[in-house]
C-alpha cells in the first residue's frame, strides 16, 4: 500500500544500509518530496543528528554529496541550504529537462523497446498515485509525497528504458531541483487528478506506438508546468 512506503520512508530508519550517509541522503531527499523542504531552507547538522539519532561525520558526507547534485548549496555564513532557485533558475531547468527527456522516449521508440507489460505497469503506477485523493484522511505532506514519489516513478521508469543512464542521472538530479523551487507553491505542482490525467494521455500515446504523439502528449504534461510556475 502506497502510505506504508511513505511510512518507512518518513522517517528513513532503513538502518540495514551499511552507509549513514545514505540515510542522510535519503532523508533529505524525502524531505523535498513531502514538500517540508524548499528553495532557500538552512539545513543545520545538529538538528539533523538528533533527528536521526546518527553521528555528524555521515551527514557531512551526505551533504558533500548532495551539494555535488545540485541540490544544497554551502556558504561558510549559511551553512547548507537547499538550492536557492528564482524563476528563470527553473525555466532553465525545464529549458534542460524537456529535450533530454524526449531524448530518452525517441530512443525507447527507435528501439521498439516498450512492451504491453510496461504499459500496463504505467498504468497501475497511475492508479496508485490517485488513491489518497480519495481519503480525506491522509495528511496533506503524505498526498504531496504520494504524488511525487509516484510522478517521479513514472518519468524515471522512461529514463531508465531507455538505457541511457547518464541521462537518468541528470534528470533526477533536474527533478529535484525543480522540485524544490516548486515547493515554494505545491499549487504548482497541480493535483492528483491533473498529473493522473496527463500521465494517463501519455501512456494512451505509448499504445498507439506513435512517437510523435507521446511527444506530444509529454510536451503538454510539461507545459503545465510551465504554466504553473508563472505564480513563482
Amino acid at each position: 500500500m502506497v502510505i506504508d512506503s511513505y511510512d518507512k520512508l518518513s522517517h528513513m530508519i532503513t538502518y540495514s544500509k551499511a552507509n549513514l550517509s545514505e540515510i542522510v541522503v535519503s532523508y533529505v531527499k524525502n524531505k523535498i518530496l513531502t514538500g517540508e523542504l524548499k528553495s532557500g531552507d538552512r539545513l543545520v547538522e545538529t538538528d539533523m543528528s538528533e533527528e536521526l539519532q546518527i553521528s555528524r561525520a555521515p551527514i557531512r558526507e551526505a551533504l558533500r554529496e548532495l551539494n555535488m547534485r545540485g541540490i544544497l548549496t554551502f556558504s561558510p555564513k549559511k551553512g547548507s541550504q537547499i538550492l536557492e532557485m528564482g524563476y528563470e533558475d527553473i525555466i532553465e531547468v525545464f529549458s534542460i529537462r524537456i529535450p533530454l527527456e524526449m531524448q530518452t522516449l525517441t530512443i525507447i521508440f527507435e528501439k521498439s523497446l516498450l512492451k504491453e507489460q510496461d504499459l500496463d505497469y504505467l498504468e497501475a503506477l497511475n492508479e496508485n498515485m490517485i488513491k489518497p485523493e480519495r481519503d480525506s484522511d491522509i495528511e496533506d505532506k503524505e498526498k504531496t509525497f504520494v504524488l511525487n514519489t509516484s510522478d517521479m516513478a513514472f518519468h524515471k521508469f522512461f529514463w531508465e528504458k531507455s538505457g541511457s543512464f547518464r541521462r537518468a542521472e541528470i534528470l533526477e538530479n533536474q527533478y529535484f531541483q525543480l522540485l524544490i523551487a516548486m515547493n515554494q507553491d505545491l499549487s504548482t505542482l497541480g493535483s492528483m487528478k491533473e498529473k493522473f490525467a496527463e500521465h494517463k494521455a501519455i501512456i494512451e500515446a505509448c499504445r498507439t506506438g506513435s512517437l510523435e504523439k507521446t511527444l506530444s502528449a509529454f510536451q503538454a504534461h510539461m507545459d503545465s508546468y510551465l504554466k504553473a510556475v508563472t505564480k513563482l
